[in-house]
């Protein structure tokens, strides 16, 4: 039967149904938390056999598909998982014994404790599936998790000690039976009031159960254990209403889905129980994993069967997964619901292992009275005399059930081994084998440990001689050392008193170059006082001669204008009367061509402003550029200096030691070279001198000259830069006006922005108000819902009957209702989506077309720029 967690998405559409909690407390500790193992005992009463005998000499390591075995029907998850496993658990420990691997720890614990625990967990799981239902993530997508989580565990628990007598066909027929059981029990769960009969026939499952362990495992079913069992099947039938179990009856179909529901899942906790018997039982979080497996396929089965196609691997995948909402975002109630149903799938199967399939059945029957008593007790509803009834049937039911220490005895096949009594000798015989390998190697392993403590003591003494040897050798050594540098001290003192003897000698011809340096310095500075004053008294002639011919020259050229002032005086006399003639014409005619000059000047000036406002940005552009690679130019070469002198500073260290040494040998060769350089240095000096006084002369006329040039040509560019100036006010102009448009453009583009995003923020904001509207209809339904589970209470037999099927009618009413409203939300989303990314299209169809713009302009002021420079440089 299926589990509490499982019924979640049929709680939420009948949460108020006091029968439907009866179901639900009837699925709460079985199937999810069953898990599923094949043993040789198991395979052989299933008419299964292992393929290949054991041998010794064939004897395999434990492959990754053996390891594998319990997990291929869930067949989607084997080959993400198989390259995970750990190097250390690739190959299987060789068993000791042939006894059976049933945990011994937990064999004291009675079934009754066990069944206690469980029936605890399964109450407190219902109160939490009560109070938190509206927190709680979607049921497959839990299923999904604990799937993944014992799957993991599975792989880091050690491997069975004898995996050749794992029967993978075992594992496969018992997951195939849990798949089916959870897929007729997922029909029942969404057949209406069927549900309800199949949670009061959970006793029946119990009789049922104990019928397959005696006809399949061959187990010793106890007297006390039938009589418990009948009783209870009487207490959890006595719990609902009578015509829950009489409509079943009339309706073929349904009888028949609910005894395949019944069938299925005893069979699944039969074939589960003997998963975890024999030589190689599964671990309870394989066991776990495949009935999860199990269960998230047949809760993805309708969404499959309604596809018309078959679905790609991703798409599937989704389909099986369910709804997955976001981790992060789910609340801390959810958090805890899914680590404690993990931990309850857990703890219900390794009760499973330890106990027995009927004690986990007598668990399910028994959680249907008392968990539907538990939930009216917690609304404040009283209890009626057919529920006391019920709870007093089943609690005596339980007693009789475990009178004896447990319902049953099981077979001991199920403990041995499938292999032949040849093969366990043969078994025996190789471990033998194994033992005195093992301790033959001991015995090397101890020989050799003794040669390698003789070997080093050997060595020790080896190293004490070579280390007497060393000493030796080293006291040999420092002695020589000392008599060596006995005779370089000898050697340094000899050499520091020929040095001090060479300084003594250099200092002495030092000072006498010096006292000669300093009287042909004395010379040098009288003659060159002498030219100086020579000099001055030539410019001050040569000053006084220009100063006399430009007076001369000024003389003439008043004379000159004199002369010509005259002449102009009497043509301009002429000239006048004709003018007075043609000057009332004239005036008629200008008047008429100024007022077309100053239109025409207008325009003029109005296309130079916007050409010198486009070149004046094409120019500061430029000038960016131009700045920016200046810089980086100017760090390159920062950095090529840096190198250069560095480069240079070692090149320099070396030379200084080269020349170091060059100055030792060429100390005496320059002593004797001393004496001519002298001579020849004070002829040289000498010419130079005349030299120079020609060189100053020519200097002076040159320097006359060159002020000259000079002065014309700053004239020359004073000219030329007020031009320039000129036209650079005139473009930065032009230029003011561009950006003061675009400026106004881009404003005009950001408040239309703006515009938009709270016309969005708006229709925002009225979402957020229709889905709280939503919400509150949503409480409203389920406060309806509480008062109809009252009034349910208080009426009559009939009254409840009506009450019921009004409330099916609503459910699905609602349901429907829902689905179109997520249908509805779902495509008007899509439809904003839509327009939006329109719009986004819009405005980078706007953008781009705005750089656009912005080329051309650019190109059209650089185009500008390069004439208005080309028409300069022809001015000029």
């Amino acid at each position: 039967m299926k589990t509490s967690w499982d019924w979640d998405l049929s709680l939420r559409l009948k949460s108020g149904h006091p029968f439907f909690q009866l179901a639900m407390a009837e699925t709460a500790f079985v199937p999810p938390l069953q898990p599923t193992t094949a043993s040789s005992s198991s395979s052989r009463l299933l008419g299964h056999r292992a393929k290949t005998p054991w041998r010794p000499e064939t004897q395999e390591p434990f492959t990754y598909s053996r390891r594998w075995a319990p997990f291929v029907a869930p067949g989607a998850c084997v080959s993400a998982a198989l390259s995970r496993r750990h190097q250390r658990r690739a190959t299987a420990q060789v068993a000791t014994s042939s006894s059976p691997t049933s945990p011994t720890r937990w064999r004291k614990l009675p079934c009754w404790g066990i069944a206690i625990l469980g029936f605890a967990l399964v109450l407190v799981h219902r109160v939490v599936l009560k109070e938190f239902r509206l927190q709680l993530p979607p049921p497959r997508f839990t299923v999904f998790l604990h799937a993944a989580f014992f799957l993991i565990l599975s792989q880091l628990l050690p491997p069975s000690k004898y995996p050749e007598e794992q029967n993978v066909k075992l594992v496969l027929l018992v997951g195939v039976v849990e798949f089916f059981g959870w897929a007729a029990l997922q029909q029942v769960a969404v057949a209406g009031g069927l549900g309800v009969s199949a949670a009061l026939l959970s006793g029946v499952s119990l009789l049922v159960t104990l019928a397959s362990a005696q006809l399949l495992l061959q187990s010793r079913v106890k007297t006390s254990a039938w009589i418990g069992a009948v009783i209870m099947a009487a207490g959890v039938g006595a719990a609902g209403p009578v015509h829950a179990l009489s409509s079943v009856s009339s309706h073929p179909a349904e009888m028949g889905l609910l005894c395949a529901a019944l069938a299925t899942t005893s069979l699944a906790l039969t074939g589960k129980e003997v998963l975890f018997s024999g030589r190689a039982p599964l671990s309870v979080a394989s066991v776990a994993s495949l009935a999860s497996f199990a269960q998230l396929f047949a809760l993805a089965l309708p969404e499959i069967m309604r596809l018309h196609s078959f679905p790609g691997t991703l798409q599937l995948a989704q389909i099986i997964m369910g709804p997955a909402p976001r981790i992060a975002s789910l609340p801390a109630a959810a958090y805890v619901y899914i680590l404690g149903s993990a931990l309850l799938r857990y703890i219900f199967t390794w009760s499973l292992r330890t106990a027995n399939a009927p004690t986990v059945q007598l668990v399910n029957a028994v959680a249907v009275p008392f968990g539907s008593a538990l939930l009216m007790l917690l609304s404040k509803t009283p209890l009626s005399a057919q529920s006391l009834a019920a709870l007093g049937l089943c609690t005596v039911g339980s007693v009789v059930f475990f009178m004896e220490e447990g319902p049953l005895v099981k077979a001991s096949e199920l403990f041995k081994s499938s292999m032949t009594e040849q093969q366990l000798k043969l078994e025996e015989a190789w471990k033998r084998e194994q033992r005195e390998k093992a301790q033959k190697m001991a015995e090397e392993r101890e020989r050799k440990k003794k040669a390698d403590k003789e070997k080093q003591a050997e060595r020790e003494k080896t190293k004490e001689l070579e280390k007497q040897k060393r000493l030796a050798q080293a006291e040999a050594l420092r002695k020589e050392k000392e008599e060596k540098q006995k005779k370089q001290e000898e050697e340094q003192k000899r050499k520091e008193e020929e040095r001090q003897k060479v300084a003594a000698e250099k200092k002495r011809l030092q000072e006498e170059q010096k006292l000669k340096k300093e009287e042909e310095k004395r010379k040098k500075d009288e003659e060159s006082k002498k030219a100086d004053e020579e000099r001055r008294k030539k410019q001050e002639e040569y000053q006084r001669m220009k100063q006399e011919e430009e007076k001369k020259a000024i003389a003439e050229k008043q004379k000159q204008e004199a002369e010509k002032k005259k002449q102009e005086e009497e043509k301009r006399r002429q000239v006048e009367a004709e003018k007075k003639a043609k000057e009332e014409e004239r005036k008629e005619q200008e008047r008429i061509e100024q007022q077309k000059k100053v239109e025409a000047a207008k325009k003029k000036e109005e296309e130079q402003q916007r050409q010198a406002e486009e070149a004046r940005k094409a120019q500061e552009m430029k000038k960016a550029e131009e700045e920016r690679k200046q810089k980086e130019k100017e760090e390159r070469m920062k950095k090529q200096e840096e190198e250069a002198a560095r480069k240079k500073e070692s090149e320099r260290q070396r030379k200084l030691e080269e020349e170091q040494k060059k100055q030792k040998i060429e100390a005496e060769r320059k002593q004797k070279q001393q004496q001519e350089a002298l001579q020849r240095k004070q002829e040289e000096e000498r010419k130079l001198k005349e030299e120079e006084s020609k060189r100053k002369a020519e200097e002076a006329r040159k320097q006359k000259e060159e002020a000259e040039r000079k002065r014309k040509a700053e004239e020359e560019s004073r000219k030329k830069q007020e031009e320039a100036e000129r036209k650079r006010q005139a473009e930065e102009e032009r230029k003011k006006q561009e950006e003061e448009q675009k400026r106004k453009a881009e404003e005009e583009r950001k408040r239309q922005e703006e515009q938009k995003r709270k016309e969005e923020e708006a229709a925002k904001l009225k979402e957020e108000e229709k889905r709280k509207e939503e919400e509150a209809a949503k409480r409203q339904k389920e406060q309806q819902e509480q008062e109809v589970m009252a009034e349910a209470s208080e009426a009559s037999e009939k009254d409840k009957r009506d009450q019921d099927k009004r409330y099916e009618r609503l459910s699905f009413k609602w349901k429907v209702q829902d689905e179109m409203r997520l249908g509805q939300e779902a495509a008007k989303i899509k439809r904003q989506l839509q327009e939006r990314e329109q719009e986004l299209a819009r405005l980078r169809q706007s953008k781009e077309d705005e750089n656009r713009k912005w080329a051309e302009l650019q190109a059209e002021a650089k185009k500008i720029e390069d004439e208005k420079s080309k028409a300069f440089q022809k001015k000029r």
